[in-house]
């Protein structure tokens, strides 16, 4: 998928639950200026320029007169248009995790201690 994905796209795809569009939403009503917010996996998704990028959801926000459902629809249809960026932290490199378990044993071996696990 390409970097240009919006988070809709990376839902339809499988790639993002869409239980993690609900926590962001979640998130992002009880703090408005939330910015780089874990979004499934391997993303990350700017909430507050995503839905200030949304004319109806930002106004609807601050819309005094609008209930709980229509504010939580309105961030929502906004956070889906929104683009996550990939995220580098938490991603697996199967060399790097054995590199590491060898350097482990052989710090345990040269100290005489037991390996932490």
């Amino acid at each position: 998928m390409s970097d240009d994905a919006t988070l809709w796209d990376l839902v339809t795809a499988e790639r993002i639950a869409i239980e993690d569009v609900g926590a962001a939403i979640d998130v992002y009503l009880a703090e408005p200026t939330t910015q780089n917010h874990p979004i499934g996996p391997d993303h990350s998704l700017d909430l507050a320029a995503a839905v200030a990028a949304h004319a109806f959801a930002s106004a609807t926000v601050v819309d005094p007169d609008s209930d709980e459902p229509s504010r939580r629809m309105a961030v929502r249809s906004a956070l889906l248009m929104g683009r996550p960026t990939a995220r580098s932290i938490g991603r697996r490199d199967p060399a790097r995790d054995q590199r590491s378990a060898d350097r482990a044993i052989r710090l345990s071996a040269t100290t005489d201690r037991p390996r932490r696990r």
